[in-house]
């Protein structure tokens, strides 16, 4: 746009997040290509870390931005992929999160041993009913304010997911702050304010006691968008976790205690 605002942007984030809305219940939904050197490329790639589908780009040959990719991508080629679809939560259904200037863009998925909410500011353009076109809406592109909870993500639209609704409590990693938090179902909501055209994941592990009074929970690697799909094996015993992780980076885990020894 002359005004150097990037409106459509999030106007193909709320066209791919509907469509996994109505189509996901039959086929594996697709969130469509982004080029990595875009000036908005973490803001798509944001999204499709936790798409649960492939990943792919559409960058001209020598315009790639590797930092952002391997942000997405294991070593191998492989992705840290969720387990579901992803879904807009409730509170956003029946809102407009194009331009109505108070909706943010929520998006709610699973990884095996957590779930993630992805919060993406796309206001500031949309379709106009009067008008019959896409066109911006600059007095909405502007910082929103909005909230989010552990109970937006619907544990119990997948079996394998069901028991990850059922705990006390849950640590909350700010992908993008990198910042935790500690969060009960009955706590209050998080409160964020988002620029335009930028976003937040919100990882929710749930807390297990061992050892005693020992609580941990672990986040993953944090220098991928989709931390908690870095983790393929968790297993508890008394004593302590066996975590088994892929990828290479930074591994982050909440506990309680110091722990006594890594291995």
């Amino acid at each position: 746009d002359p005004m150097g605002a990037f409106w459509l942007q999030g106007v193909h984030m709320i066209h791919c997040s509907y469509n996994s809305l109505w189509m996901g219940q039959m086929i594996r939904p697709d969130w469509d290509m982004f080029q990595s050197d875009h000036i908005c490329a973490k803001f798509h790639a944001g999204s499709r870390a936790i798409c649960g589908g492939p990943i792919y780009l559409s960058d001209n040959v020598g315009s790639h931005d590797f930092d952002l990719i391997k942000k997405l991508v294991f070593p191998d080629g492989t992705i840290p992929k969720c387990i579901h679809f992803p879904l807009p939560t409730r509170d956003c259904l029946f809102k407009n999160p194009l331009f109505d200037k108070t909706t943010v863009l929520k998006i709610w998925n699973f990884n095996k041993y957590g779930g993630v909410i992805g919060a993406f500011n796309c206001q500031g353009a949309g379709w106009d009913p009067k008008e019959h076109k896409f066109r911006g809406f600059p007095e909405c592109y502007k910082p929103i304010v909005g909230t989010v909870h552990v109970t937006e993500v619907e544990w119990d639209q997948k079996k394998e997911a069901s028991d990850l609704g059922k705990a006390e409590e849950y640590v909350v990693y700010f992908n993008q702050a990198e910042e935790l938090s500690l969060m009960t179902p009955k706590s209050e909501p998080i409160q964020f304010i988002i620029q335009p055209s930028t976003f937040e994941l919100y990882n929710f592990v749930p807390v297990t006691k061992f050892g005693g009074n020992i609580k941990f929970a672990p986040i993953g690697l944090t220098n991928m968008f989709n931390s908690g799909g870095t983790i393929l094996d968790l297993e508890y015993v008394e004593s302590g976790a066996k975590i088994k992780v892929k990828g290479g980076g930074n591994f982050l885990a909440y506990s309680s205690e110091s722990p006594k020894k890594f291995q």
